[in-house]
């Protein structure tokens, strides 16, 4: 049932059997549309009682409307024993900035940012164009914003959510790193299935930090994006075991990890020199992501840069990149 919706979001109530109430936010590829929410297979499965939060565009949950929306959920919130908060990426941003907002007993976020005001994070430009001043003013994670007990999972060697997840964790109380190596900005994915999610969801009401530990180490080991993940990280230090291994897994990988795993080893191919076999890479990831700019902004710029040694070889000699 649908409890609340404005311009920005919807909050849609599921009652259940659970004793405590999941309030779920989703990441950005998922929209409201009047009567899903993020996790709505896995607690419908599980019968939890849930409140899901749904953003009408990745919107980052402005705190405007959920501070309305909070109001308008306040008689489900009163008479629950326990609110656990759970969302991924902008769905974990929303889950650790508004502990305090639902006076939170647990909150699960994975790889959540600290917040996408470039002037905040000035290190992570991937969600700078769905930042808006009159949207998010003050919009950053603080230390104010803490209550109860947060659970952070993230991939240490995902350089830019390593990042936030230290400093998030630097700036609220109680709030404990769970590292689940190589499974990029993806980790919630290494969790899916309603029996290893309910165990994380025990795990963290118990604050069982050795039994998430654990769970972490298995679940990454069975991750449907770990061979990608490998792949992917070997391409700056070791490029030949990055090509044999997409030459063993790469035909499962998905159509996104084929174009970003040819894209990064194209730009390794641009730093070693060997520019045509770059061009051939950056055309074929365009293939699975035409609409991509940023592709084929590489693809132009590498183009010009291989005019250039061209035009350069017509008077000294061949170079890299002509025939």
């Amino acid at each position: 049932m649908r409890i609340f919706s404005d311009e920005n979001l919807e909050v849609i109530h599921r009652p259940g059997s659970s004793s405590y109430l999941l309030v779920t936010f989703n990441e950005m590829e998922m929209k409201a549309n009047g009567s899903r929410f993020w996790g709505q297979r896995f607690c419908e499965k599980a019968d939890i009682s849930t409140l899901g939060f749904i953003s009408r565009r990745p919107n980052w949950f402005p705190a405007a409307s959920v501070i309305k929306a909070v109001e308008a959920a306040a008689p489900i919130l009163r008479t629950a024993p326990e609110r656990i908060l759970y969302g991924h990426s902008q769905g974990g941003y929303a889950a650790l900035r508004y502990r305090r907002r639902f006076n939170a007993d647990v909150a699960i976020a994975f790889c959540p940012q600290v917040s996408i005001d470039p002037k905040a994070a000035s290190f992570d430009g991937r969600f700078t164009r769905h930042f808006s001043p009159d949207l998010h003013a003050n919009m950053a994670i603080a230390p104010e914003h803490a209550a109860g007990r947060a659970y952070l999972f993230f991939d240490p060697f995902h350089v830019v959510d390593h990042r936030h997840a230290v400093r998030i964790a630097t700036l609220q109380q109680r709030t404990h790193l769970v590292p689940v190596h190589m499974t990029g900005h993806g980790t919630v994915r290494a969790f899916t299935g309603t029996a290893r999610a309910l165990s994380l969801i025990e795990a963290c009401r118990s604050d069982d930090l050795p039994g998430l530990r654990a769970l972490a180490r298995a679940a990454r080991v069975m991750a449907p994006m770990r061979p990608y993940q490998i792949a992917v990280t070997a391409i700056a230090r070791h490029p030949v075991w990055a090509d044999r291994l997409h030459a063993r897994f790469g035909p499962a990988f998905s159509p996104i990890e084929r174009a970003n795993f040819l894209y990064h080893r194209a730009n390794r191919y641009i730093r070693d020199g060997e520019l045509t076999t770059a061009r051939i890479m950056l055309a074929d990831a365009l293939t699975y992501q035409p609409e991509n700019p940023g592709f084929a902004r590489r693809l132009a710029e590498l183009d010009s840069r291989i005019a250039r040694n061209c035009g350069a070889a017509a008077h000294s000699g061949p170079s890299a990149g002509c025939s």
